[in-house]
């Protein structure tokens, strides 16, 4: 109880200096775009609410095809309109951003206190409580091609010198019905599942089909080659393209389309935060190499087959989510639950309980995770995160040690 007084002291008097920052007077690239709020497609960055996940849905753009009304910043022609009619005999027009669609995004730890514990030969770590640091730079970049393609992508990694690129780029066959490209692109992203399954950031592509004008229902299928990481610049010579294969479907009983982003009951209307149940299910599974799948969740690092079922929801400003998952070859079960509760639409209180690897012995390491997050613009928040172990060790023989960090971001 110590621990968390204390933890929850330096969050409540740490918030109030950060109000007197200059307000933020640029916003990230699809805002711009359109001259509207981060908060129209995000609750709080980069949680995605009712109109975010159908904007993502059709492929980046304003559902209900009304992307070119709603947009406040023209495209540039490339080719003349006639030119559509006329082809194969001429080449097919499109557009691109009239404007640098690009964003920086600005994080990192302001803050940071941690508990006294003991190292793996029993010596005594003293608690420390230290300014931290450095923040780390994100080049963002998203927007339209054409009537089909739309892009996302980031460069990362700046802070530590080894810059990381992931992209997704979408070809919209009609609305809800898209093929992505890329190594950044799972629309598992952001919800409550993934944090019982595998990452999903090797190159690949992947089939996103979306509809509902109140509700609806997801479909999700993809393959990836295995071994690429975001930082690699080729796949190794023994990856497949079929590498991972993943099926994730979920249903949203009430609520805002997912296609149409409109709809249903607003239960906080500032951030988009409809009354609304999904449940969901998926399934990752990987080819075999020397005995040993390919996947790594937690603990169950070469695993084949991990599957997993999971129901969100939201009512008024409270939200919470549940999700399970079991891997097939090491018999290790992994869970995870959430509430969260906007004490106003810019505050929001959040507890997570996480615990992987269950039944992997001292792999299995749950953590409890009580936070606050004051989104003080809509482009910049401060965040008090408190971790707690539920083991006193880890499985290196060291005390688990308890952490408290104060972290901040701004999106321009």
């Amino acid at each position: 109880m110590k621990k968390l007084k204390f933890a929850f002291l330096i969050a409540i008097f740490a918030v109030p200096f950060l109000f007197w920052s200059k307000e933020s007077s640029a916003i990230p690239s699809f805002a711009r775009k359109y001259k509207t709020s981060c908060l129209t497609c995000h609750s709080g960055f980069p949680t995605r609410n009712a109109f975010g996940e159908a904007f993502k849905n059709n492929g980046y753009r304003w559902p209900g095809g009304e992307d070119e009304d709603k947009a406040q910043q023209e495209q540039t022609k490339l080719g003349g309109s006639g030119w559509k009619n006329l082809f194969p005999d001429a080449p097919y027009p499109t557009d691109i951003p009239g404007f640098a669609p690009l964003a920086v995004y600005v994080t990192g730890t302001m803050l940071q206190y941690k508990e006294t514990s003991l190292d793996k030969n029993g010596a005594v770590v003293r608690q420390t409580l230290n300014w931290s640091g450095p923040f780390d730079g994100r080049l963002l970049y998203g927007g339209t091609i054409g009537e089909n393609i739309g892009f996302f992508g980031a460069f990362e990694g700046f802070r530590t010198g080894s810059t990381t690129s992931g992209v997704r780029l979408t070809w919209a066959f009609a609305p809800g019905v898209n093929l992505t490209f890329g190594n950044q692109f799972s629309n598992l992203t952001n919800s409550t599942i993934t944090s019982v399954l595998p990452s999903s950031n090797n190159p690949g592509i992947e089939l996103n089909i979306a509809q509902g004008d109140e509700g609806g229902y997801n479909i999700i299928a993809g393959i990836q080659s295995s071994g690429a990481t975001q930082s690699g610049t080729s796949v190794p010579a023994t990856s497949k393209i079929y590498d991972i294969r993943y099926l994730r479907a979920k249903y949203k009983l009430f609520g805002a389309g997912l296609l149409s982003g409109a709809g249903g009951v607003y239960g906080n209307e500032y951030n988009g935060l409809d009354n609304q149940v999904t449940v969901g299910a998926a399934i990752f599974n990987s080819e075999k190499r020397g005995g040993a799948g390919l996947l790594t969740v937690g603990p169950g690092a070469g695993e084949s087959t991990v599957y997993a079922v999971d129901v969100a929801g939201n009512f008024g400003n409270f939200t919470g989510s549940v999700a399970f998952g079991r891997d097939s070859d090491l018999k290790l079960s992994n869970f995870y639950a959430d509430a969260g509760y906007f004490i106003y639409p810019w505050l929001f209180a959040r507890v997570r309980y996480t615990n992987t690897g269950i039944g992997g012995g001292s792999y299995n390491n749950p953590t409890v995770v009580p936070s606050v997050t004051a989104f003080l613009r809509a482009n910049v928040f401060v965040a008090g995160t408190y971790t707690a172990f539920t083991k006193k060790k880890a499985s290196t023989g060291a005390e688990n040690v308890d952490t408290f960090n104060l972290t901040a971001g701004l999106g321009f």
